[in-house]
């Protein structure tokens, strides 16, 4: 047996997602052996959008975010993210459905349709917690729904349950349906919600990844991109909910069409990926910019952020040779 090749990464920008870091090298961890270090010369570093200290680190930078948001490669050599773009070897798409354990549930064989109707008791669920900064999807689809039925709340928004639910997926098991909305919606941005919703056995309500349909079996969910309002999304569900035979029919559909996951979201795609960052000597992966303007772009970032009195006289020096180029007569050379 070869041995597995240390790989010295440190970890910044993280925050709480530090959880879900260490799972995003499961898919290779029998090939290498990280050692995580706080070194700012440390060959790799996994970073985030939790701030800018990645800028202290001279490795190589792998990008990856929970967050609808765009890597910029200025800063990072690789960047695993929900966008979806091309950019040589540089780039995966990574949605973080996939890091989460409901993922499992997905690729596995559904129970009979009949014995899951037995065991819903109630309309539909709803956990959110957040509505700052958050489309306004998320709370018009709850009002149009509890216009039909009630829809129990079992996070800290609108909670109509006596409190956040200490159980989310024995909370959401009961109900035939459950909303699963994206805090925004931008091809590609697929987060847990979809996969917590077919965890427990529920037909998911969801918005948020218009290009969703492609991926999972449009049988298998309410796919309100598919409607040209959130109130013909609604008439949908009232028809399902209406209708046992209709409702055992979807509950009875597996999840990717014809119950093969995607090439994209196997862990052979994200295995290649990684694989080809860490079988490279460092210095051969870097991707970034080692050019003159490159390195100035950086060091600018790096002033705005970690030593702003110098970014700070830095714009003060260019207003003021703007200022005397502008205003004061240049000497005349005879």
């Amino acid at each position: 047996m070869n041995p597995r090749t240390k790989i010295r990464i440190a970890y910044a920008d993280i925050g709480p997602d530090s959880d879900i870091a260490e799972k995003l090298f499961e898919c290779v961890k029998d090939h290498y052996d990280f050692e995580p270090t706080n070194d700012y010369n440390a060959d790799y570093v996994l970073h985030s959008v939790g701030g800018h200290d990645v800028l202290k680190y001279s490795g190589v930078r792998i990008f990856f975010t929970g967050e609808n948001v765009t890597p910029n490669f200025a800063v990072s050599d690789y960047a695993m993210a929900f966008e979806k773009l091309t950019f040589g070897d540089r780039y995966c798409w990574l949605p973080l459905i996939k890091l989460y354990p409901s993922y499992s549930v997905l690729t596995a064989p559904r129970p009979p349709a009949d014995e899951i109707l037995k065991r819903k008791t109630d309309f539909c669920a709803y956990v959110m917690s957040n509505t700052k900064n958050s489309a306004d999807e998320r709370t018009r689809i709850f009002d149009l729904l509890s216009a039909y039925k009630p829809v129990n709340s079992g996070g800290r928004w609108r909670n109509n349950v006596g409190g956040r639910v200490p159980d989310k997926l024995a909370f959401q098991s009961r109900h035939k349906f459950v909303i699963a909305f994206e805090n925004s919606s931008h091809p590609g941005y697929l987060t847990e919600k979809f996969a917590e919703a077919a965890e427990a056995n529920a037909v998911p309500i969801y918005w948020g990844d218009p290009t969703i349909g492609k991926l999972f079996n449009p049988k298998a969910f309410i796919n309100c991109h598919d409607f040209q309002t959130l109130e013909k999304a609604v008439e949908q569900v009232k028809k399902i909910d209406q209708d046992d035979a209709l409702y055992q029919q979807m509950l009875a559909e597996q999840w990717f069409p014809d119950g093969i996951e995607p090439e994209c979201l196997r862990d052979e795609t994200f295995a290649a990926f990684l694989s080809h960052i860490f079988d490279q000597e460092p210095k051969a992966a870097f991707r970034r910019n080692r050019g003159r303007w490159g390195l100035k772009t950086e060091r600018n970032l790096y002033d705005m952020c970690h030593r702003p009195h110098v970014h700070g006289y830095k714009l003060f020096r260019k207003s003021w040779r703007k200022f005397c180029h502008t205003f004061l007569p240049r000497r005349k050379k005879y």
